[in-house]
């Protein structure tokens, strides 16, 4: 016969869960922990490009507006700059592995501060409750549910005996 045991602990920062299985010729242990902030920066920066992508849209009719002024400024500008571009290509080539560490980066810090702002919500946390008392009283449904059947299965069975 096989045994297992299981335990999960949790803190702010960090998540474990342990196993132990044991049957007649071996024993196994294991013990895994997960550091949560590194597991949360990916969905931090999925929620920051969102934000950011809003945001964008939001300024899109501001940015048509002096979008037309702006390109005719910078055709002006690129005519003059043609001789230095392979050495500017060059220069931001280089700098584009720096600019994408600091672009995540920007983007964990917007997506955290985000999703920090939603979870603080009154709204939020009112229908966080709401959701945990639904639960509870679906739970509680369920138990009593099963216990009336089995009430009702007894006694069904009870009637049988008494009648056959």
């Amino acid at each position: 016969m096989a045994t297992t045991k299981t335990t999960a602990t949790r803190t702010r920062s960090t998540a474990t869960a342990s196993a132990k299985a044991r049957t007649k010729p071996a024993t196994v242990d294991a013990t895994a922990t997960v550091d949560l902030d590194r597991v949360r920066k990916p969905f931090y920066a999925y929620v920051g490009v969102a934000d950011l992508a809003v945001e964008k849209l939001r300024a899109l009719p501001e940015v048509y507006t002096h979008g037309f002024t702006t390109a005719q400024a910078q055709v002006t500008q690129a005519r003059g700059s043609f001789k230095n571009l392979p050495e500017s290509v060059r220069e931001q080539i280089a700098a584009l592995p720096k600019k994408a560490g600091e672009s995540y980066a920007d983007l964990v810090k917007r997506g955290h501060k985000l999703v920090t702002t939603v979870r603080n919500n009154l709204n939020t946390q009112a229908a966080v409750r709401q959701a945990k008392t639904a639960r509870s009283q679906a739970k509680a449904a369920a138990t009593s549910a099963r216990r009336s059947m089995s009430s009702a299965e007894q006694a069904a069975e009870q009637t049988a005996t008494k009648v056959g």
